[in-house]
């Protein structure tokens, strides 16, 4: 074989995948996965190109070659030759673009794994670039970037960036948009299509690329594989990038930058410069740093913050991290005295760095062999991954470790080195910081913008005095070192013993079995039989008729879990670090918790909570700054992109019990502490309580910890006529439905349809022909939508499920064209795939089904997933287990026909057609009636077809709900 080194790395204890990392003539490195019993392939392509090597003239460039590249080679000229070839064989793809790489990445049904890398190995040896494909995607690339311009998280990014050493690519643009790869090219007479093969034929070369390969083949076949689609890619022996600049440079360091966000934040970020650590990623300094500058048990920063009522969350780690130089942060999320104090606050951090700075050997010591110790254990009992993200990051991987070490690499704490440590501590000072602290408050005070993101912001050197008392702080006893963490498992003993051998492709089919049944108490059990981990998931639903009944017990229920998870923080803190955690979250009937992780100290963690729970308890320290951070979230919502919006205004129309943002803001503003402590005296008085306990437990424990659980609450069952029902809106034929709305954010260029099409009540007929619809129609639809008409960056369709009623789902987001227009294209789709479905000959329409019947069978990876699948069964009552062959089994009798006439009942303009538009304007697209015409020009693409439908404009929502028939309940 042409290849000139083999390695093999080290794999997991309980990994059965076989791995080998080879390296080819042309200098690819190529990890192989084998795994027999996989049932999706995959693979992936990280090349060590990224927006840092953008020429000036072309900010954003390396990110539209990523756009470019899906769009057809000399082999495969189609543009759409990739996605449909994927879609048709139930696969899916993607890629992103980051600071140093670009990583293209899929995965596909194992027999048909050749035939796609033929196509994907293409997109590096031989890439069209057509002129009306580059022309079109600039717009994908423009839309991608209007779609971010509202986003915090990018526009703080990239203000990081922006305002960094000019002289080093860490303060590129590198998103791209129309100025930067269209216009400005233009008027100095540069061809962006030119400058796109360029930078391909220049940089996209084989000793820069790393390559991953998962099939179902031998890893000698796979070889083969790798050897025939990447041993033509030409190696340019192009040099990795370095710079002899640093990005954080004297200038920028040692200065005080506020920051005005679009959402309701305050926030205090605290960045100091590192050197790159990727050489001592066996040692892991920054982790060990982040786990104890990021910690939230006692002796912390955070809690003493906390305890200030100044802070809600922290977080500390790499925010960087890059082949020549990395940044360490800490960000915290704040109240409003907390943003008073933030002098105060920085001082509390460089104290805890002085503490450091001090601490003994054997206190590092322990802080390492922990961390060491739970990076092992979860490394030797890790799950199996799916091969689209884990193709996608181990070749990402093999540009950072080194090949014996690409599967151990985040996990491998080889070597403590004090040493190193000490002197990342060393550069946690005060003239080595950029301080941001960010707020509305600072809105209409700014003096300056950011090109990119127009965000406005002061910078300001900081006083002198404050700099001296942060570089010599004093001691506190506020704050120690972690103690000890009790939580770590030791035990990893099996209830059920692996089989010495399994049939070749078989997993057993066994469900949940019934172990109690009585009035409000129901507990259900299965003991794992596929992974053999000694992991284990208790997830309980506590059914409650107090809590979705209103705006007011929503925010109430809501500031319920967010009170007991604050006064379970400092004890549970030590348990997530050792992978074992809780969720306590509401659902549309009450409340669930779940807790999951190895098994050996869950019932502690478990019993624990559940009496947290039961024993409420809240001051009024706690409640205000709880409340502030509840109004805050539900402000937010706000300001979201506007497809949430389209998606919540639909669901307010769809259903009982869902409620307007400003309504909780209302209500969350007006209740007090009294409402709360009212409201939680009796809320667990009646409760149905239904359990699964799933993995590695035995029927007897499974039985003890819930009939504890049982015992801790001492509650009673539900009055039947007090049950929550589940029930939706019943949509009449031949009706088409409007709600048409503003944005809320009055900033937000982007405008939204969501199309929803209602088919009925879920039976396995229905399922069966919406499951093979929604499959047919997703690439088509993302096809001639988003590529051909470029209408915006967010196109997709989807199936869903309302409390049992069945829709198909278009939606689309644009900063270009106003709702009405795009509810117009979407129509216009509509009409043009109906002949297109047609016209399907029968070979494709049998392809695709299968691929459909493939994806439902899908084998868990992971104990999660099984676990998750199992409890969605229950928690809504369906106990439908052998679901997936029950409809596998309605979609093999299905023909092309019963598709087509399905799609021209529901979907086509007919009068059997039940839809609802939900349509927000973004800030500026005119806001049309319903009966408006469209007003742009179509020439050339799809004609919109007369509607021949009722119409329906929908003005209040819950007005609309209360006059509508609804569908039965879907609660058992």
């Amino acid at each position: 074989m042409a290849s000139v080194e083999t390695v093999q790395p080290i794999k997991s204890y309980s990994d059965e995948r076989k791995y080998r990392v080879v390296k080819l003539e042309n200098e690819i490195e190529a990890i192989l996965v084998s795994d027999p019993d996989t049932d999706k392939a995959g693979a992936a392509l990280d090349v060590h190109v990224g927006h840092f090597s953008d020429p000036s003239e072309f900010p954003g460039l390396a990110h539209f070659l990523e756009h470019m590249l899906f769009m057809g080679t000399k082999t495969f000229p189609d543009e759409n030759a990739y996605s449909k070839l994927i879609n048709k064989h139930g696969g899916r793809s993607n890629a992103f673009t980051s600071t140093e790489n670009t990583n293209y990445y899929f995965e596909i049904v194992p027999e048909h794994l050749e035939a796609i890398l033929e196509l994907f190995s293409g997109f590096f040896t031989e890439p069209l670039f057509t002129p009306s494909a580059t022309e079109r995607e600039m717009k994908a690339v423009h839309s991608e970037n209007a779609q971010n311009l509202q986003n915090d998280a990018w526009r703080q990014f990239q203000f990081l960036k922006s305002t960094s050493n000019p002289n080093h690519p860490f303060s590129k643009f590198g998103t791209g948009n129309l100025e930067t790869l269209r216009d400005k090219p233009k008027k100095l007479n540069l061809d962006t299509r030119e400058a796109l093969l360029a930078f391909h034929k220049k940089l996209y070369s084989a000793n820069v690329m790393k390559v991953c390969i998962l099939g179902k083949e031998s890893l000698d076949d796979l070889q083969k594989l790798a050897v025939k689609y990447f041993s033509n890619v030409e190696n340019k022996s192009v040099d990795r990038p370095s710079w002899a600049t640093e990005p954080f440079h004297a200038p920028s360091l040692g200065h005080l930058y506020e920051l005005v966000p679009i959402k309701e934040q305050r926030r205090i970020s605290i960045l100091w410069a590192f050197p790159s650590l990727r050489e001592h990623y066996k040692k892991k300094p920054a982790s060990l740093l982040s786990h104890l500058l990021g910690h939230e048990g006692k002796g912390s920063i955070l809690s003493a913050l906390k305890k200030k009522g100044w802070a809600n969350e922290l977080i500390a780690g790499l925010s960087q991290s890059t082949t020549g130089f990395a940044a360490f942060t800490i960000t915290i999320d704040l109240t409003p005295a907390g943003l008073e104090s933030y002098h105060e606050i920085v001082t509390l951090i460089y104290q805890y760095v002085k503490l450091l700075e001090e601490a003994a050997d054997k206190e590092w010591k322990q802080a390492f062999e922990e961390s060491r110790d739970v990076a092992a254990m979860n490394f030797r009992f890790k799950g199996k991954e799916n091969p689209f993200s884990f193709c996608s990051s181990l070749s990402g991987r093999l540009q950072k470790y080194k090949p014996l070490d690409v599967l151990e690499g985040p996990w491998k704490y080889e070597t403590l080195d004090i040493k190193l440590v000490k002197s990342l501590v060393a550069k946690m000072t005060p003239d080595n910081m950029r301080l941001h602290l960010i707020s509305s408050t600072f809105k209409g005070k700014t003096s300056e913008k950011e090109t990119w993101y127009q965000t406005e912001y002061n910078k300001k050197k900081i006083d002198e005095k404050l700099m001296e008392t942060w570089r010599a702080p004093e001691k506190t006893n506020e704050l120690h070192l972690p103690a000890k963490n009790e939580f770590i498992a030791t035990d990893f003993q099996l209830v059920s013993k692996k089989p010495e051998a399994k049939a070749e492709g078989k997993r057993p089919k066994t469900f949940p079995k019934k172990i109690v049944d009585e009035k409000g108490f129901v507990v259900w059990h299965k003991t794992d039989d596929v992974f053999f981990k000694p992991k284990g998931y208790l997830m309980m639903s506590l059914a409650s008729p107090k809590v979705f009944t209103s705006p007011r017990t929503f925010v109430l229920g809501e500031l319920y879990i967010m009170a007991t998870d604050e006064a379970l923080i400092e004890f549970t803190y030590d348990a997530e670090l050792a992978s074992l955690s809780y969720n306590f979250t509401m659902n549309k009937k009450g409340f669930e918790l779940h807790v999951k992780g190895y098994t050996h100290k869950l019932p502690v963690l478990l019993y624990k909570v559940v009496e947290k729970i039961k024993d409420f308890e809240v001051d009024a320290k706690v409640f205000d700054r709880l409340k502030e951070r509840c109004v805050r979230s539900y402000m937010n919502f706000m300001k979201q992109q506007p497809y949430r919006h389209a998606l919540s205004n639909q669901a307010r129309t769809m259903e009982l019990r869902k409620w307007d943002p400003m309504s909780k803001i209302e209500e969350a503003k007006a209740v007090t502490l009294k409402d709360l402590k009212e409201f939680a005296k009796d809320l667990l008085d009646y409760v149905d309580l239904e359990c699964l306990g799933f993995g590695n437990f035995t029927e007897a424990q499974t039985l003890e910890m819930t009939t504890k659980v049982k015992d801790i609450l001492k509650c009673k069952p539900i009055k039947p006529e007090t049950r929550v029902q589940l029930r939706s809106v019943q949509l009449q034929p031949g009706t088409t439905y409007r709600t048409q709305r503003k944005g809320y954010n009055v900033d937000d260029p982007n405008s939204c349809v969501c199309a929803l099409y209602q088919i009925g009540q879920e039976t396995y007929p229905i399922l069966a022909r919406l499951s093979v619809l929604g499959h047919l129609i997703s690439e088509p639809a993302f096809d001639q939508l988003r590529t051909k008409e470029q209408l915006g960056y967010s196109v997709f369709s989807t199936p869903s499920s309302v409390n049992g009623s069945l829709n198909l789902l278009i939606l689309v987001q644009s900063p270009t064209k106003g709702a009405k227009y795009l509810d117009d294209r979407v129509e216009a789709f509509i009409g043009k795939f109906q002949k297109d479905l047609a016209d399907m000959d029968e070979k494709s329409f049998l392809a695709n089904k299968t691929a459909v019947i493939k994806k439902k069978r899908k084998k868990d990876k992971k104990m999660k997933e099984e676990a998750s699948r199992h409890w969605g069964k229950i928690v809504y009552k369906r106990y439908n287990f052998d679901k997936v062959e029950l409809e596998v089994a309605e979609i093999e009798k299905l023909s092309k026909k019963d598709v087509l006439d399905f799609y021209i009942r529901y979907l086509s303009i007919s009068p059997t057609r039940a839809k609802l538009s939900s349509q927000v304007f973004g800030k500026d697209h005119s806001f049309p009636n319903a009966e408006d015409k469209p007003t742009e020009d179509t020439t050339g693409i799809p004609p919109v077809p007369k509607d021949t439908t009722s119409q329906v404009q929908i003005g209040d929502f819950d007005d609309f709900v209360q006059s509508m028939p609804l569908f039965p309940a879907y609660l058992r």
